[in-house]
């Protein structure tokens, strides 16, 4: 099937539903019955915890080999389908590595050769259960958290970090960055087959990204993964298609400067944009990576609290606050870009039931699904919230690998397959994919 074809097929299929707007702000249903350690068919242990009547099989553990050389690396994060054909799935997956200690693969080809992020590509077969291959899509880059799926069928992958060429970092994940020799806080593009060309997207901005999402226009939405201050972004393409250049502006909620805090659910702002000047300028002040979001708040725009995932359907483009809201448990907000109007949909206010929102994705019933990264959560969850603010726990995070328990660590990358039958998600650390199946129309 072609790429494009595929995206509009997973669109119409997975969101012909719609994601209504009448989101509730708490949780008001748990699952019909409790969720229960389940074996990995892949391993045999017993990684999640899941309703009753569903199964998964783990793939793409890090470590294992990759096809022309090297090794799949730690902290899988962001992820998307960028084609499919029958029962096999291509996904790219980012790395969110954060040392400078050289390349994962390929370092002939990689953007800079002493970092060690990037992407790689899994090729998967559902029908089979199995993972096919997997191989380096891109390397060399740093930080790479979450990205998009574009209409050519490419993934657009995010750095997040900003770091100026020959600058030591003082961003305390980072580790073996003093000096590098190429400025980081990029957009990369890379292609469903082959090795990206490792070209950062400067007219993107340099910024700490964290996902994108492409409306029918073209135009790519961008969110920021910065505290205490972040933006909500739009690129608008010279040429439709294409990102070798644009413009890249920030979103000015009218009559509200700063959206952090309590909102109330339901509140709508008419919404402009305001062009930021210099995307390339990496900081503001001395090492603040803010070079990007203060051009935009000086300009008017409306300051956000570490915006996260980011998600087109047909009634807009949906991201998440992950520590914004009433609580500081996160928000959920829906841009319509017909209506240029910006809505909070949802405010966590029982951080029990669910903290800090992160990745999203849809094609599972008439809801989200969405990732949890809380920091305080033993058993960090997959949870699916309906339209009317039903929130259902789909996975829960138990896995413990020789002696070592990874239950906090977070969720990311969720996706669903076209035929919407299997959710794709990532285990953050020590780093691992799960394809997980069952009977979703009694649960959701």
């Amino acid at each position: 099937m072609q790429r494009r074809n595929f995206l509009a097929n997973t669109l119409r299929a997975g969101l012909a539903a719609g994601f209504g707007t009448s989101l509730g702000c708490g949780a008001t249903r748990r699952p019909r019955a409790p969720l229960r350690p389940t074996a990995d068919a892949t391993t045999g242990l017993s990684l999640l915890r899941l309703p009753p009547g569903f199964r998964y099989f783990s793939f793409g553990w890090a470590g294992e080999a990759l096809a022309g050389g090297g090794a799949i690396p730690e902290s899988a994060d962001g992820m998307g389908i960028v084609a499919h054909r029958g029962s096999r799935l291509t996904l790219i997956r980012n790395q969110e590595v954060t040392h400078a200690r050289g390349a994962f693969a390929a370092p002939d080809r990689a953007y800079d050769a002493r970092c060690g992020g990037g992407c790689v590509r899994l090729e998967l077969d559902l029908a089979q259960e199995k993972l096919i291959s997997a191989e380096a899509a891109l390397t060399g880059t740093l930080i790479n958290c979450a990205g998009g799926i574009t209409s050519r069928g490419t993934w657009l992958s995010c750095e997040e970090i900003v770091i100026a060429r020959d600058e030591s970092s003082d961003d305390g994940r980072l580790a073996n960055a003093a000096g590098l020799s190429r400025s980081h806080g990029w957009v990369f593009e890379v292609p469903a087959s082959g090795m990206s060309d490792a070209k950062p997207i400067e007219a993107m901005g340099i910024f700490r990204h964290e996902a994108t999402a492409e409306d029918a226009d073209g135009n790519t939405y961008l969110t920021e993964d910065r505290d205490p201050e972040a933006g909500f972004y739009r690129f608008t393409p010279s040429t439709k298609g294409r990102f070798d250049s644009g413009q890249l502006e920030m979103l000015r909620a009218v009559g509200a400067s700063d959206l952090r805090g309590a909102i109330r659910r339901g509140a709508r702002f008419d919404v402009s944009w305001v062009p930021i000047d210099d995307p390339r300028r990496a900081h503001f002040d001395a090492r603040d990576q803010g070079g990007v979001v203060k051009q935009g708040l000086a300009a008017g725009g409306t300051m956000f609290l570490r915006l996260e995932g980011c998600l087109t359907t047909p009634e807009g483009i949906w991201f998440t606050s992950t520590s914004g809201g009433s609580t500081g448990g996160g928000q959920l907000w829906r841009f319509d870009p017909r209506a240029q109007t910006l809505t909070l949909e949802h405010d966590v206010v029982d951080r029990a039931h669910f903290d800090y929102p992160d990745n999203l994705a849809s094609g599972l019933g008439e809801g989200l699904v969405i990732c949890e990264d809380s920091k305080d959560r033993a058993h960090q969850q997959l949870v699916w919230l309906s339209r009317r603010g039903r929130l259902v726990t789909i996975a829960e995070n138990h896995t413990i690998i020789d002696g070592v328990d990874y239950g906090g660590a977070e969720w990311a990358g969720a996706c669903v397959s076209p035929d919407g039958k299997w959710l794709i998600a990532n285990v953050y650390r020590p780093g691992f994919s799960v394809a997980i199946t069952g009977p979703w129309d009694e649960i959701l």
